[in-house]
């Protein structure tokens, strides 16, 4: 592990490699987690590796003129505005960690907000070039909830691990780790030599180490940025998918888009220069990109009554369901169909999708589960999907042909329309009889869906019939069709297997 030599323990490597990808894009970084986690400790001593000034704030306590510093009160008689430095001003440094982030009230947060997008203060020009921010978990007493423009700002969302969470080798060594501010007093009484675990020695070397990947690692950057093409449409699509999918929970605006961007990016180009001078194996690129994107959004940090598991699996389904735009050899016609099903609303166009496509079981599971739980009536659907079930046994996962069957509600197979009929409309009546006279119940049930819409508003004409029973002829063309495509789709399958 590249931290492990200075003094940081328990961390998963892929964590790791998001923390190096923050610091090859310097896009803002957030880490989440109880007291005592070494969020202060891991900024800290990056800081010392790569030899940059560095200063963590007590957002919960910091005001505005320490970061700034004061007005040089004779430059202002000139009409000239500046601020006196100092050590605790923000000006000259290059990594800051803005500390308990959700323990400052909102007057407080909120002016933090240009530093961390844009390394300004006031407007003005700061060298600060790592913008990393902690905070407690919002059930501690005292947080705050955060601002959504404050959450937005931060591309990277980690949770550092606590004690109990690492193996035991790791509990080991970060219980006899001593560092910064452990035992201060020892060498006031001991002339023996220094007893801190990690040395200065070790941290700049780990320091150069860090440095010669993120050349590495750069130079990757722009190499994918132009090989991965369909990375951006990957996630147009997911984003798509993910607000359906999460009933318009989970929005990501264009910032969060730009984010889960560049850090897909940056984490594999990190991956890549660690394979290159580590030699490390790496994981496949799907892997590698969803677990970016887990770590790439927001979710439970100013509402402690989000359930962050469920969001989680909603986000990893979303990413499943698209995940084949990160193989080598993908079908992208394949994943387009995929996102057509679970983003169409024409239910016609699902039931064809699903009817005469191989999509794999967990997309057919997942759509036939969505279409069954549906509060509407879909019967026209659900008929249509049992009929071609009994001609091609296959179509439809076992475990769901009862549930479907449910779906179809008896009272869809005749209608009540014809007493909305008014005036001279109802002399129709017996022509609009005959356009429901049809052979199957699936035939019915098509007619039936027509001749509603028709007599709708009560009024209705001649044309109004033929034009009725041209879209009638032309749904029962559809549906033959679709019987027939998925007769040929389930004698296809059978012939491969």
């Amino acid at each position: 592990m590249l931290l492990e030599p200075l003094g940081i323990y328990g961390w998963k490597k892929r964590d790791e490699n998001l923390v190096l990808a923050s610091l090859l894009t310097g896009d803002p970084l957030l880490l989440i987690g109880n007291h005592g986690c070494a969020k202060t400790h891991i900024a800290n001593k990056i800081a010392q590796a790569l030899a940059k000034p560095f200063l963590a704030y007590d957002a919960s306590k910091a005001m505005f003129e320490d970061v700034l510093g004061y007005p040089n009160v004779e430059k202002l008689q000139k009409g000239i505005v500046e601020y006196v430095p100092s050590p605790v001003t923000v000006w000259d440094k290059e990594i800051i960690l803005i500390d308990e982030l959700n323990r400052a009230i909102p007057e407080l947060q909120s002016k933090w907000l240009e530093l961390i997008r844009s390394r300004k203060i006031m407007g003005f020009e700061t060298k600060v070039k790592w913008v990393w921010s902690a905070m407690n978990p919002m059930s501690y007493a005292g947080a705050q909830a955060l601002d959504e423009a404050l959450i937005g700002r931060f591309a990277l969302f980690l949770y550092p691990p606590d004690i109990l969470q690492m193996d035991e080798s790791d509990r080991i060594r970060v219980t006899t780790h001593i560092n910064g501010d452990d035992a201060p007093s020892l060498n006031e009484w001991s002339l023996k030599q220094d007893i801190k675990t990690v040395f200065q020695v070790e941290v700049l070397k780990t320091g150069i180490k860090i440095q010669d990947i993120l050349t590495k690692a750069a130079e990757y950057f722009y190499q994918l940025r132009s090989e991965m093409s369909a990375l951006s449409e990957f996630l147009a699509k997911f984003a798509c998918l993910v607000l359906k999918e999460s009933k318009e929970e989970i929005t990501l605006d264009g910032r969060r888009m730009g984010f889960i961007y560049r850090n897909i990016l940056a984490n594999r180009s990190v991956e890549m220069a660690q394979r290159d001078i580590l030699g490390l194996s790496i994981p496949t690129l799907a892997e590698s990109a969803k677990y970016v994107v887990q770590s790439s959004i927001p979710i439970g940090l100013n509402e402690a009554s989000v359930n962050r598991e469920e969001t989680l699996h909603t986000i990893d389904v979303c990413f499943d369901l698209l995940s084949q735009y990160f193989d080598e050899n993908s079908q992208i016609w394949k994943v387009d169909l995929i996102y057509e099903l679970f983003t169409t609303p024409d239910l016609i166009r699902k039931a064809q999708i699903l009817l005469t496509e191989e999509l794999g079981d967990l997309v057919h599971s997942k759509a036939w589960n969505d279409l069954a739980d549906r509060e509407e009536h879909i019967t026209l659907l659900a008929y249509t999907a049992l009929q071609a079930e009994t001609e091609c046994p296959g179509i439809i996962p076992k475990e769901l042909l009862d549930k479907l069957s449910r779906k179809i509600d008896p009272k869809d197979l005749s209608t009540e329309s014809f007493k909305s009929l008014k005036n001279e409309s109802i002399e129709w009546l017996d022509e609009i009889e005959n356009l429901i006279q049809q052979r199957s119940g699936l035939e019915r049930l098509i007619a039936i869906q027509r001749v509603e819409a028709l007599v709708k508003n009560g009024i209705v004409t001649q044309s109004d019939i033929e034009e009725t029973k041209q879209r009638i002829e032309g749904d029962l063309r559809t549906y033959q069709i679709l019987i027939q495509n998925a007769r040929k789709a389930s004698s296809a399958k059978e012939a491969a297997a």
